[in-house]
């Protein structure tokens, strides 16, 4: 038999290995050019140009543009990611500021405006409350600018430290130790005990502790994840409500239309946020949490768009709200292949263009699923 020539085995490693380089490669630029592809469709369905600054217009195909600061959370931590890939600017995140600065709820109260209005040629219309969950993406994606552009000339520190100090003193619950769900659930308001399970963002509070010296953050986080393990343990499934009560060191999913419609103590469009929300904690509580919770939709041949407590389908359909933060959790922890096949539908199928949640939560995931 021929022996081939020795130095036929070197070469022969370097193809092979030149081979695999180029797959890998091939495969990134595939990924890169599929978020590119996401960002630049969501950005021209939804992000809108005003004189106030752009925002992220939550009702397709209406006359008259609503804007919610949960979606302006979502836009400013998009434009984040785009600009880490060079796809935005300094400029592009700034326009969003300047909105968010001229919908705070007023020159001593830097929450924002929960919902602001276009009418016509009028003025826009605001909100004079606030809802909990966007002001804690607001804060985080002005920390995060603050790391990005941190010669900038607008001082996102600042005003980062700003609306955090506005979150702890005016979205807390000093007697269950725990965010309230807006600012107009005060005291002597019925829903001061009302916590949204999907405001409990660990890794955020974690980011808010480590940034601002302040230790508030970090008990913070210890009371949310006891209520996060409390609400865990009720339920095999682990599914948690989009609302729940938590008074006298009792957590209690709400009940159908005590606070916003029929899902209130379902897994709805509140919560289908909880795998992503919990995915980028290291905690080894929240982890089990999640574990259990991914464990349900691991036994499903697809993921339905809302559930029960107890595992029962709410609809059969799919969506991209629901199915997106479960593909992040399952790509994050690396033990839910399966489901990272059986979901990674939603970033195959491109954008809906007229559903501003599940396409802006899309967009948002499919990034932060290779950060910058």
């Amino acid at each position: 038999m021929r022996r081939r020539p020795a130095i036929m085995w070197p070469l022969l490693v370097l193809l092979f290995f030149g081979y695999v380089a180029a797959v890998l490669f091939n495969i990134k630029d595939n990924q890169l050019r599929l978020e590119k592809m996401t960002y630049q469709q969501w950005q021209a369905a939804y992000v809108k140009e005003s004189d106030e600054g752009n925002f992220v217009k939550t009702n397709p195909g209406k006359k008259n543009s609503i804007s919610l600061s949960e979606g302006h959370g979502y836009g400013m931590l998009i434009t984040l990611q785009a600009a880490k890939r060079g796809w935005a600017s300094e400029d592009d995140f700034n326009d969003f500021y300047r909105y968010y600065k001229n919908f705070q709820i007023s020159k001593d109260n830097p929450l924002m405006s929960w919902r602001q209005t276009f009418k016509s040629d009028d003025e826009p219309t605001k909100e004079t409350t606030n809802a909990t969950d966007g002001d804690l993406d607001i804060a985080y994606a002005l920390i995060e600018a603050s790391k990005q552009w941190p010669d900038s000339q607008t001082d996102y520190n600042r005003a980062a430290k700003q609306l955090l100090l506005a979150i702890k003193t005016r979205n807390y619950n000093s007697t269950n130790k725990l965010l309230t769900v807006g600012d107009w659930a005060t005291k002597d308001s019925e829903f001061y005990d009302l916590i949204r399970p999907s405001d409990i963002i660990p890794s955020y509070f974690d980011t808010f502790a480590a940034f601002s010296g302040d230790n508030f953050w970090k008990t913070l986080k210890t009371n949310s994840v006891d209520v996060l393990e409390d609400l865990s343990k009720q339920q095999k499934t682990g599914l948690m409500p989009d609302f729940a009560w938590v008074k006298k060191a009792t957590v209690t999913p709400a009940k159908k239309d005590q606070v916003a419609g029929a899902n209130d103590g379902n897994y709805g469009a509140n919560a289908c946020r909880i795998p992503w929300r919990l995915a980028s904690s290291n905690d080894p509580a929240v982890n089990q949490v999640l574990s259990k919770m991914m464990n349900f939709f691991l036994k499903k041949e697809a993921i339905a768009t809302g559930y029960t407590l107890n595992g029962s389908p709410l609809d059969n359909n799919s969506s991209s709200e629901f199915s997106t933060p479960v593909l992040y959790a399952a790509q994050q922890k690396k033990a839910y292949g399966n489901l990272v096949a059986s979901e990674s539908w939603v970033l195959r199928s491109g954008l809906a263009k007229d559903n501003y949640y599940g396409d802006t939560l899309t967009t948002l995931i499919a990034l932060q699923m290779n950060q910058k």
